[in-house]
């Protein structure tokens, strides 16, 4: 058991953290038996456990004089921690101390941990501030330059290895379906309804741009087949017979995700009201965010995606800033398509740290806007599926990879090689530390001038590959909240096992959940090694579970 010493301002934010590192915890009670205790720095009462962790940037009383330095945060500081860079966003302590520390400030051998024991305990010093940087990536996000770091989840794996380092076991529910290795989410704004509804303005100009000019770049860079260049310029000629109604609109491809995706679910985000740029900070949008289509004037097409078993939310205009905006928005969805989910994702992903409770008082179930227009990666530093602080029900699905910022030229202006090698490695990341890669692949990306769908295909045939277990965004929240249901009765070491007692109610749709049982195992020191080596065993969970696992 883990017993967490907490600053009052930190206490609405401890909770969030272990449904996110899901392990048994409690704060702190005065005659309580812990395994470890994570205290801040400025704590007072000294509890005594067999493994003491303070985390903080600023001195305390167990720091002397001289055994530290303050590294500048405003200069942007990592620290590395098996070979793996992570940003630190608060205030950062360094150590005087030798060896070969596990955590350390990029580009030095300065610690930013130190072990020593005392009164027959542990006591790790570790010099920056838990929470509050966890706080920091939940509520404002990280910059650009660290997107591609899943900066969250890293500081899980960092504190599960310091516990386990110091020798006690641990056990955890991961962020990871049974029988699978990591969660593959699809889903797909519909920006557009028809290049047939727009004619001369900025979206047909261009795409004639792209087509006729753009494309042949693509080719010289073997991003793009000649025969596709071909069939852009068609395209392009044939634009006045499709405002005829004579040939087909090329922007409109509901069947074909249909097809590529066949059973997979995948969700569909439309807009509810057409000619309305909506509001940004400053007031009015810029009319480029304009929607030249109403949800009501396709419902045939919202209806067949419905049929298909894929889900449809919302793609809100105002909805992040105005409760009576966000409830019209909704009906105006749910009239057409009564199937239609309580999500949203925000237009332009629009935002702010008023958003959540907005949402949430508007009768939406979760939002999944938190991500980039301009890059791919980790606004939140994770992938896993988080509560909005200061809600009761307000549930984020981050966002991890958009089409239009891979490949555009005014953003990542990447070749389909390099793409796939970033997503690539976030698909590592996903199988690593657990969680749900949410892919946007825009409505109209499937043909000219954009023919990203080849790009689309590998990337599902890849995640097949590797074992994903394809959720809706809905059913994706819905498995999180299968997981954030799980309370820890009790967990006793025996032997060479351990006893784990847990309550999780039966559920009919998705996979089953995990039990991890991780342990030291002491005899790798007696033969000079100075780590241990770990033993972990999974064991898929449905429903309540009372057992001793063997790690023997």
């Amino acid at each position: 058991m883990i017993g967490v010493v907490a600053r009052e301002s930190d206490r609405a934010l401890v909770p969030e953290f272990f449904q996110l590192f899901k392990t048994p915890w409690e704060f702190y009670r005065p005659g309580g038996r812990y395994d470890v205790i994570i205290a801040s720095s400025e704590f007072e009462e000294d509890p005594h456990p067999p493994v003491l962790m303070v985390y903080g940037s600023e001195p305390g009383r167990l720091d002397d004089a001289g055994s530290f330095r303050r590294e500048s945060a405003a200069e942007g500081v990592r620290v590395v921690w098996r070979e793996k860079g992570v940003p630190i966003y608060g205030g950062l302590l360094t150590f005087e101390a030798s060896g070969d520390p596990l955590i350390r400030l990029e580009g030095t051998k300065r610690p930013a941990v130190v072990t020593r024991s005392a009164d027959g305990r542990k006591i790790l010093r570790i010099g920056f501030d838990l929470f509050r940087e966890v706080e920091f990536l939940i509520r404002s996000g990280q910059p650009i330059e660290h997107a591609q770091t899943p900066t969250l989840e890293l500081h899980i794996a960092m504190l599960r290895d310091l516990i386990l380092m110091a020798g006690v076991a641990l056990v955890e529910i991961p962020p990871v379906p049974a029988r699978h290795t990591f969660i593959a989410c699809l889903t797909h704004d519909v920006d557009f309804a028809g290049i047939r509804r727009h004619k001369l303005d900025h979206t047909m100009f261009g795409f004639l741009y792209r087509a006729l000019f753009h494309s042949l770049l693509r080719v010289l860079k073997s991003d793009l087949s000649w025969g596709k260049l071909w069939k852009n310029w068609l395209a392009a000629v044939s634009l006045p017979l499709v405002y005829l109604g004579v040939a087909k609109d090329f922007m409109v491809h509901f069947d074909r995700y249909v097809e590529i995706e066949g059973a997979l679910p995948s969700t569909f985000f439309f807009i509810p009201f057409k000619n309305s740029p909506g509001r940004c900070p400053e007031g009015e949008a810029p009319r480029k965010r304009v929607a030249k289509y109403d949800v009501t004037e396709i419902s045939p097409d919202v209806r067949m995606l419905a049929s298909k078993g894929k889900e449809v939310a919302l793609h809100g205009l105002d909805a992040w800033l105005d409760v009576e905006a966000g409830r019209e928005e909704l009906k105006r969805l749910q009239g057409v398509c009564a199937e239609a989910s309580a999500g949203v994702r925000m237009h332009w992903l629009y935002f702010s740290g008023r958003s959540p409770a907005i949402l949430e008082k508007a009768g939406f179930a979760y939002d999944t806007t938190s991500g980039y227009n301009g890059v791919v990666g980790y606004r939140s530093g994770t992938a896993q599926v988080f509560r909005h602080p200061g809600t009761e029900r307000m549930f984020e699905l981050p966002l991890h990879v958009m089409d239009t910022a891979l490949f555009l030229p005014a953003r990542m202006a990447l070749t389909q090689a390099a793409a796939y090698d970033i997503v690539g490695k976030m698909m590592t990341d996903v199988s690593t530390y657990g969680g749900a890669l949410t892919l946007n692949w825009h409505c109209r990306s499937l043909g000219p001038e954009r023919f990203w769908d080849d790009f689309y295909s590998r990337m599902l045939s890849e995640m097949k590959e590797r074992g994903a277990w394809f959720g809706s965004a809905e059913q994706v929240v819905r498995w999180f909240g299968k997981r954030r249901s799980v309370t820890f009765h009790s967990v006793r070491s025996q032997g060479s096992g351990v006893e784990v007692d847990l309550s999780c109610g039966p559920w009919e749709e998705g996979p089953d959940l995990v039990l991890r049982v991780h342990a030291p195992d002491d005899g790798t020191r007696r033969d000079g090694n100075p780590e241990p080596k770990i033993v972990t065993r999974d064991i898929p969970i449905h429903g309540d579970f009372r057992q001793r696992v063997s790690l023997s």
